[in-house]
């Protein structure tokens, strides 16, 4: 179909205080053309009806490390586009131009190229080392030339390292994230980082802090516009990598069986208890912090950290989000640091992020309204991407192909290297 109409229950339109009911969403080749009354569809225009169901923009993950044989999961789970922020630089520059010609098969894709580390590179091939400023900054170069979308910083770089990335970043107008390791998110933020990952930095996130020391916090971030993106997923699973539930989800299925295999001898599955039950204490005092920066009018995006332990891509954003809203912020407020927030902050909210004319068709369509109970974000009834309506049995068809190759990919070998080298 060049062009129909999806008529849902309600549209939310990626900002709104509320979906608006009896609307139906006309798609032309892969833009939206119009949002209209549902009464007003024209009597030649194809229709798509979702009785029951919320049509919203497509979801984005802004924090990947990209593997070929995620790319039917994400489209599954309505997560359209995707931002890899640590990868081998020429691997993501071809799927990045993959993911342009096969809109069937892949979600957008935005990268940061390597993670760019300090003296040591903490992942052989998903960082590269600098030994001082002048390398920093020559790599940071490098990548403006190869038109990478994102800076992504790692953490064994020095403050001076920082800082020159900070330069060259913004002399070429590029968004600069980082993962912390010894320099705070205040510093970070003084120098020049746009965006802190996992609330790296953050020592008042990670413990039982007044809400003094939480907005000590937030009003230099805020001073700096510095963007959250908090991944409280990645540190879930982590802490509670032993959970008997985990191995049984029946979303697994879009996982390739390496990887199952693989997060069963996690390291921390055989770790001194103490170190995951810290993690777990702590993933309470990050969700505190979370809720205040959100009160406090930080710009917060939406992450994941996949292909980490049990974190399925795509589906794990849907968790999330939901502790996101665990964490005290409205469905409302997570569901907008997964379109139309991350889309701003990703600098892509002139083509999605939003369901509005002129927008490509990146939508998904969930059984319920999400904007009142998150957990219906899972219920995926339809995904569109640019225009095309996919489907489902196709998407298993071809995660099944993928998962009958062995994972080779830089992201697959350094992460089943580590896991194999510490069983």
């Amino acid at each position: 179909m060049s062009r129909y109409a999806l008529i849902p229950d309600q549209v939310w339109d990626g900002l709104s205080e509320r979906p608006q009911p009896d609307k139906a969403v006309i798609v032309e080749g892969d833009l939206i053309t119009s949002v209209i009354d549902s009464a007003r569809v024209p009597p030649d225009v194809d229709r798509v009806s979702l009785p029951g169901c919320t049509l919203l923009p497509g979801l984005i993950d802004a924090h990947v490390h990209f593997c070929d044989w995620m790319r039917p999961a994400f489209l599954a789970a309505g997560v359209t586009t995707i931002r890899d922020v640590g990868n081998d630089l020429a691997f993501i520059l071809e799927r990045r131009r993959f993911a342009q010609t096969h809109p069937r098969q892949s979600p957008r894709i935005l990268c940061c190229g390597p993670l760019l580390d300090g003296p040591t590179a903490h992942w052989p091939l998903m960082g590269r080392a600098h030994a001082d400023r002048v390398a920093m900054e020559a790599s940071v170069e490098s990548l403006v030339e190869h038109r990478v979308d994102a800076i992504k910083l790692y953490v064994n770089i020095t403050a001076e390292q920082m800082a020159g990335a900070a330069s060259v970043s913004h002399r070429h107008g590029l968004h600069l994230l980082a993962h912390l390791g010894g320099i705070t998110a205040p510093d970070a933020a003084t120098m020049g980082v746009d965006e802190v990952e996992h609330l790296t930095g953050c020592a008042a996130a990670w413990k039982t802090s007044a809400v003094e020391e939480l907005d000590a916090l937030c009003d230099v971030l805020l001073t700096h516009g510095m963007v959250m993106c908090p991944t409280l997923v990645v540190w879930d699973r982590i802490g509670r990598v032993c959970e008997p539930a985990f191995p049984h989800d029946r979303r697994l299925v879009w996982v390739h069986p390496d990887f199952r295999e693989a997060w069963r001898h996690y390291p921390w599955r055989h770790a001194d208890p103490i170190n995951r039950l810290n993690l777990q204490r702590s993933v309470v005092e990050m969700k505190r912090c979370l809720a205040r920066m959100q009160e406090r009018d930080l710009s917060i995006i939406t992450g994941s950290d996949t292909p980490f332990p049990y974190l399925i891509p795509g589906f794990s954003l849907h968790d999330e989000l939901a502790l996101m809203v665990d964490a005290g912020l409205k469905p409302l407020d997570a569901l907008r640091a997964a379109t139309s927030q991350a889309a701003r902050v990703l600098r892509v909210d002139g083509v999605v992020g939003t369901v509005e004319p002129g927008k490509q068709a990146d939508l998904l369509a969930v059984h319920g309204d999400p904007t009142a109970d998150i957990t219906a974000i899972a219920n995926v009834a339809q995904v569109v991407k640019q225009g095309v309506l996919l489907k489902p049995d196709a998407l298993r068809r071809l995660a099944r192909r993928l998962h009958a190759k062995s994972p080779d990919d830089p992201v697959s070998r350094d992460i089943l290297g580590y896991i194999e080298k510490n069983r």
